[in-house]
């Protein structure tokens, strides 16, 4: 099941590759760098009278700490993606120190563009963009605070340090774009490959993995699953699965539709302190009848955990899922009614499916608009539009 964030199966979707293969892009990039960094060296040790001045330190750094880093990174199998983030740690701290005292030299500007790569390459897609943002931030910084560090020195043009910068944000783009429409089929070849085109039902071997996942959810957390099991909804894993079929399926026939709504009940806490937590079952297993009797036959209740549910509407559209949202919150109070002392309400952000999104950016997007019901007075559905574009826009991965 694809998280926006990422798919962690070994690597995110999307991605360069797995571990083996990055290591196996290393052996050939390494190297290469180790030598462009001894070149530069040379070109900067021939402007002063010594070798090895603040101008040239910085370009040994990366050849003294690569090699045995990449040694290490190739015969370790415990560390996992740590070792890639200490290596995208040191280009970025090399490249950072290089311009404190380089930048009125245009050959360091030929290592800018390259960096979004690199960080795609170590720590994939998503975390390369934030990498990539706080070394331009960085750089920024240096270039203007370039001639008091180095007693008036002038840096490069700002025309050619902004062409430098702008080939970097072209690059991200790229990578951002390519991520996207990787991840999008990638998605599609994985249910091609796990569900039975005539009948929709899952082949025997993905079935049997998410029969395995929920197994060891079960033996990692059995009380929920027997909570979970009393209030007749979905657990967590195989309810994303779910989600991720349906969403799945409107990749392939875009005229298709799935919305989502996520379902948290207004102010659960204090009833579970004020009353005990047998008041709080009460009240969830009454909500949980209360959904399943009104959503549709093929729609799907899922328990994200605590007082949070998802419901999932395949085949509807946003319109049609809000206005059963808005019946079922209307319903609560009065179904609810004598199962605590405090009236029990509900919060809804609804959403619908965008196609390419991954879940944890369609969850995320649920998860600011049932907020942002909360804060607008609790009780309510919110769905997109209902709150400005900055709120609806944002993502915060809730899987």
């Amino acid at each position: 099941m694809a998280k926006a964030s990422p798919d962690r199966a070994g690597y995110e979707v999307g991605g360069v590759g797995n571990r083996a293969e990055r290591i196996r892009f290393l052996f050939v990039i390494v190297p290469l760098g180790v030598v462009a960094s001894l070149v530069m060296f040379y070109i900067e040790s021939r402007h002063g009278e010594t070798p090895l001045t603040l101008r040239t330190l910085p370009s040994l750094v990366f050849p003294i700490c690569a090699l045995p880093l990449w040694y290490w990174m190739s015969r370790s199998t415990g560390t996992g993606e740590r070792i890639f983030g200490v290596m995208a740690l040191l280009i970025t701290l090399s490249l950072l120190w290089g311009s404190l005292f380089n930048f009125d030299s245009p050959i360091l500007l030929v290592w800018i563009p390259v960096m979004p790569l690199a960080y795609v390459l170590l720590l994939g897609h998503v975390r390369s963009l934030r990498w990539s943002a706080g070394l331009m931030a960085g750089l920024s910084a240096i270039y203007v605070l370039f001639p008091a560090i180095n007693q008036g020195a002038q840096p490069v043009a700002p025309t050619v340090f902004g062409v430098s910068l702008l080939a970097a944000g072209v690059s991200m783009m790229l990578s951002w774009h390519h991520y996207r429409e990787l991840s999008v089929y990638q998605r599609r070849l994985r249910e091609q490959a796990s569900y039975d085109a005539l009948t929709g039902a899952m082949m025997r071997e993905p079935g049997l993995e998410v029969l395995a996942r929920c197994m060891a959810q079960v033996d990692r957390r059995p009380g929920e699953a027997v909570s979970v099991a009393l209030l007749g909804a979905m657990m967590r894993e195989p309810g994303l699965e779910v989600l991720a079929r349906c969403m799945a399926q409107v990749d392939r026939r875009p005229g298709e539709a799935v919305s989502v709504a996520l379902l948290d009940l207004d102010d659960f806490k204090r009833i579970n302190d004020e009353e005990g937590h047998q008041a709080g079952d009460r009240v969830l297993r009454g909500v949980a009848a209360e959904v399943r009797g009104h959503i549709r036959r093929g729609d799907y209740l899922v328990r994200l955990g605590g007082e949070e549910f998802l419901i999932v509407f395949p085949g509807m559209r946003a319109e049609a899922a809000y206005a059963l949202s808005d019946g079922l919150r209307e319903r609560i109070p009065a179904v609810t009614d004598g199962l605590s002392r405090r009236p029990v309400t509900a919060s809804i952000g609804l959403v619908q499916y965008r196609g390419g999104e991954t879940a944890g950016q369609l969850l995320g997007r649920a998860d600011v608009l049932m907020y942002a019901a909360k804060t607008g007075g609790k009780n309510r559905v919110c769905r997109d539009g209902d709150v400005g574009d900055g709120l609806s826009g944002q993502t915060e991965p809730i899987l």
